[in-house]
């Protein structure tokens, strides 16, 4: 018997997975200098960039903290916190570069839901750790 979608949970594996899917889109589509202009490059696009890759960075990161102690899980709440931060420093360069870039409002509302996806990913794992280890370490 299959659980219904409300009640489904998420793993962290798949936080990862789609900051990792998160990350290589982006790297995709700013690799296209017909919508991203090199004029930008340094000062729009690269920020961009550096955002998706921060964001799969800090997921790695965090996901390969083992929790054995209260330490633990706060470096690992830390790297969590940043990537939530870095997935809404990235949905504001998505709006800057819609407009800067003219790009489409399909592709804007795509990639901002691959974002917004990724960042409550983060958050209910964050919330889930917290609850999970709270207890162990009281």
């Amino acid at each position: 018997m299959s659980v219904p979608v409300n009640q489904r949970t998420h793993s962290k594996l798949e936080v990862c997975v789609k900051a990792h899917d998160l990350c290589c889109y982006t790297l995709q589509i700013t690799a296209n200098k017909k919508h991203f202009i090199p004029e930008f490059q340094e000062s729009l696009t690269n920020r961009i960039i550096e955002s998706a890759i921060d964001i799969h960075t800090l997921c790695w990161s965090a996901n390969n903290i083992l929790v054995n102690s209260t330490e633990d899980l706060r470096e690992r709440t830390m790297y969590q916190e940043k990537a939530a931060i870095k997935c809404n420093i990235l949905l504001s360069l998505i709006q800057i570069a819609k407009r800067i870039f003219h790009l489409s409002t399909k592709r804007v509302v795509y990639w901002s839901e691959k974002a917004i996806e990724v960042r409550n990913l983060i958050r209910a794992w964050r919330e889930s750790d917290l609850k999970r280890y709270s207890a162990k370490f009281k």
